[in-house]
């Protein structure tokens, strides 16, 4: 591939001010999800007594959402520093997103859990499920906590591992990419900012092999997670709806136990919203790229997306937080000390409540 010159055009793409709107975007933003993943993977971590097993998936969680965010942070503050860019963006922006994957696997898995806790409460209260039972249920859960985390983990590394194949080609070329070019076709191409190279652009070392892998395969990962929440609490409505209108649960008495299942399905709802919110305009941006680079459309005329894709994507964290954590009255409780521990009652609980999950 020949170098470009001086004479490159780089009209009609994002220009140096624009990266650094986002580069600034993305650290302020990024900062609140570290905040709030810190926050409930820290208490989580005092309050292990008090939250048992439930907390597991709860820290796992804020773990993979706080990695991601800790990474995407640490592109967004190396971007002000061109020279290093150009060199580890291709390692780091996806490690972010392998960490991103890790998260939505877990929402899956969180998904799941209360599906078949919902199915377990048909037919059996809180209490009488001995403790031999609940720990061969945590040992059972072991090995596929190790596979959501492992598989995107190798993934990864297979990733690199690619990368290293042709060093000589990649990072020199990133570097010599500069020589030449305009203040904003330098800036540009030595930027490190998520989906910054969908369009087609002259800079010499975008992989453009690894990239196109990267997009179908987030792709693919979001609209499956969306997908298979969007289908378990779907069902878990459902037979809200179905045991409801039967009379599964008592008419005497039962006030408190309504408004646990209002909670709990505005909790599947909000589980739901967050990933939509978070990720719909990086699938739109990542869908309508090839589209518009047909009918030649010119990048920065989606400034606003790149935007909006980069407040959504870094605030997911920050949601996660308040949806699985901090907005839950069992967490809340259990944290303050109100319930000790999280699942001692004396009802028949509902399932979100009684199988999990902080």
């Amino acid at each position: 591939m020949n170098m470009p010159n001086s004479t490159q055009d780089f009209s009609g793409l994002l220009g140096s001010k624009q990266i650094d709107v986002l580069s600034i975007l993305y650290i302020v933003l990024l900062s609140l999800s570290i905040t709030g993943s810190f926050s409930v993977l820290l208490v989580s971590t005092i309050k292990w007594r008090h939250l048992r097993g439930q907390v597991h998936l709860l820290v796992q969680l804020s773990l993979a959402d706080l990695l991601a965010a800790i990474v995407l942070m640490c592109t967004s503050v190396i971007n002000k520093v061109h020279p290093f860019s150009a060199v580890i963006c291709p390692y780091l922006l996806p490690l972010s997103l392998t960490f991103y994957f890790i998260s939505f696997m877990l929402t899956i898995v969180y998904a799941l859990k209360s599906r078949n806790a919902m199915q377990g409460w048909r037919d059996r209260a809180a209490d009488e499920e001995d403790e031999h039972s609940q720990c061969r249920r945590k040992i059972k859960a072991i090995p596929l906590y190790v596979l959501v985390w492992l598989a995107p983990l190798a993934i990864y590394f297979v990733y690199v591992c690619t990368l290293l194949i042709k060093p000589a080609t990649l990072i020199p070329a990133s570097s010599r990419s500069q020589d030449g070019l305009s203040d904003n076709g330098s800036s540009y191409c030595s930027s490190c900012i998520l989906f910054l190279h969908v369009w087609k652009d002259p800079c010499v070392g975008v992989d453009k092999i690894h990239d196109t892998f990267i997009r179908v395969f987030l792709a693919i990962v979001v609209i499956t997670a969306m997908l298979s929440c969007s289908v378990i609490y779907w069902k878990i409505g459902k037979w809200h709806e179905q045991y409801m209108q039967v009379g599964l649960f008592p008419v005497d008495g039962d006030g408190h136990l309504r408004r646990q299942l209002k909670r709990v399905f505005s909790t599947a709802r909000n589980i739901v919203m967050v990933i939509l919110f978070c990720w719909a305009p990086a699938l739109l941006l990542l869908l309508i790229a090839p589209l518009m680079i047909h009918m030649n459309v010119k990048q920065d005329s989606l400034y606003g997306l790149y935007l909006i894709q980069a407040a959504t994507v870094s605030l997911q964290g920050f949601l996660n937080s308040m949806v699985y954590a901090w907005r839950r009255p069992n967490f809340t409780e259990a944290v303050l000390g109100e319930i000790t521990p999280l699942l001692r009652y004396k009802q028949k609980t509902p399932y979100f409540e009684e199988s999990f999950h902080c």
